[in-house]
């Protein structure tokens, strides 16, 4: 569900404004410290009023944003992904005020990197149009559910008091038990409300086909080019191993047969582990 902010004010201050509609419309607190960092910064770049602002003033302050030393040039790669989601930020600003943009969006091709950054997925989560769309995202990524998995569930297999579902295996037809989060207990609770589901009904009605064009679609616009159903598989088995579940956890969260498999995660860890110590004592 995008979020809905209401009209930009005549007289206040657009950014107070802006960032007090962000928290109303029920964004997460990461995606307001995200918008509210981004567009501060482009304002204090600008120094002029926002609904004056050109696509000039964007690509200048992008140019200037990717040159910038500091916190956002840890390394190329997140400079890019910071930049992008920086950008992002901004563009629903100023289109928020009604000024008419189309930024340059940098694009991450990262086809080494199999799980998505925390900004990433709040940028995400932000730019989905539909209800629906922000449910899948949501559930994915708590669960690391296979795309053929969460399109099998049934409404009766979620009990949201207790923030899990059963899912029936699609490789062997066993039956494990994924858990979610209060974020997306409170989306699916909504969703449900709202589509008026029925115990036997499906929870997504839709095909494998219209799961990936959703999924790639949302990347492109955000930036991502490179994401796919299994790349959100891929980012929950990291954040899982990063937060300290122990691996036969992680193993039967995502209905592997062989630990082995799920050991390929930590290898994952272990990258970033010694990119951040080599940052840290090597440069």
């Amino acid at each position: 569900m995008k979020l809905q902010l209401g009209d930009p004010p005549n007289d206040a201050d657009p950014y107070e404004y802006f960032v007090n509609a962000l928290k109303f419309s029920g964004a997460g607190s990461g995606t307001v410290k995200i918008y509210s960092t981004a567009v501060r910064d482009f304002l204090s770049f600008i120094k002029k009023d926002p609904r004056m602002a050109t696509n000039q003033d964007l690509i200048n302050w992008i140019n200037e944003l990717s040159s910038r030393k500091g916190k956002l040039i840890d390394n190329r790669r997140g400079r890019i992904s910071t930049v992008r989601i920086y950008v992002i930020a901004v563009r629903r600003f100023l289109r928020w005020l009604g000024v008419n943009v189309k930024p340059p969006i940098p694009r991450t091709k990262n086809p080494d990197r199999k799980a998505l950054r925390d900004e990433d997925i709040e940028i995400l989560l932000s730019n989905c149009r539909k209800l629906r769309d922000k449910v899948i995202i949501s559930l994915l990524i708590d669960t690391g559910l296979r795309s053929s998995e969460i399109l099998s569930i049934k409404v009766k297999d979620i009990n949201l008091n207790r923030k899990l579902i059963k899912v029936i295996e699609t490789k062997n037809g066993e039956e494990r038990i994924v858990l979610f989060t209060t974020r997306t207990a409170v989306l699916l609770e909504r969703y449900l409300k709202v589509y008026k589901k029925n115990p036997e009904d499906l929870l997504f009605d839709m095909s494998y086909q219209a799961l990936y064009k959703l999924i790639r679609r949302l990347g492109e616009k955000t930036g991502i080019d490179w994401l796919r159903p299994h790349i959100l598989r891929h980012t929950f088995a990291t954040k899982a191993i990063k937060k300290g579940l122990p691996l036969p956890v992680v193993q039967r969260l995502l209905g592997h047969k062989d630990i082995k498999t799920t050991q390929i995660y930590t290898h994952l860890v272990t990258e970033d582990l010694e990119k951040a110590y080599k940052t840290a004592f090597e440069s």
